[in-house]
């Protein structure tokens, strides 16, 4: 019974940590914060929770080359990457606005979603 609690209390402070974040944070910048809290804390925990999350639907994963990055904003939108400092925005484009290539439908293929990513450089790194 007391794992369970320690579980419970675990899922909690990794959620606490990444549930208003805007910055797309990796599991090592989750782990980080979630120190600052639960101090003995493993990264290995860090991403089993992490992962139960993204099972649950309250987090969503974006893959940047090989590095996870993990968006509590599961609603439907897009992002923007900058190339130089990496910082990664949510930009939200006309949900009724469907992105079908012709050329998919006309050999068979039925899209039902997209996700779109814009790089460049933000207005920080243009500057």
């Amino acid at each position: 019974m007391k794992e369970t609690r320690r579980h419970t209390r675990q899922l909690k402070v990794v959620w606490d940590a990444v549930k208003d974040e805007t910055s797309h944070p990796t599991a090592d910048q989750i782990y980080e914060k979630v120190r600052a809290t639960m101090p003995n804390i493993s990264l290995g925990t860090v991403y089993r929770n992490l992962q139960k999350l993204v099972g649950e639907k309250k987090l969503k994963v974006m893959t940047l080359g090989r590095t996870q990055h993990f968006d509590p904003m599961v609603d439907r939108h897009d992002h923007f990457i900058c190339e130089r400092c990496n910082r990664v925005y949510d930009i939200f484009v006309n949900s009724r606005k469907k992105i079908r290539p012709p050329f998919l439908s006309r050999r068979g293929f039925k899209v039902t979603s997209h996700q779109l990513a814009l790089y460049g450089l933000c207005k920080s790194c243009a500057e």
